[in-house]
């Protein structure tokens, strides 16, 4: 099973997106990741492993 979250707006999204998997996480723990995009710029981390595992502070800056 999975969770699947998504975000339209013009203001930073990454710490929305970031509690909102948090929140999901009970439904597929095998790994996580969040996409963004910027004036036509794609921003992607990814990886197996729980969302406090995958992302760390400097990986949500640059999301």
């Amino acid at each position: 099973m999975c969770g699947i979250v998504g975000i339209v707006g013009t203001s930073a999204v990454n710490q929305r997106i970031y509690d909102a998997l948090t929140v999901l996480q009970h439904r597929g723990q095998d790994a996580a990741g969040i996409a963004t995009s910027t004036e036509g710029e794609l921003f992607v981390r990814k990886s197996a492993g729980l969302v406090r595992d995958v992302f760390e502070q400097n990986d949500m800056q640059s999301l």
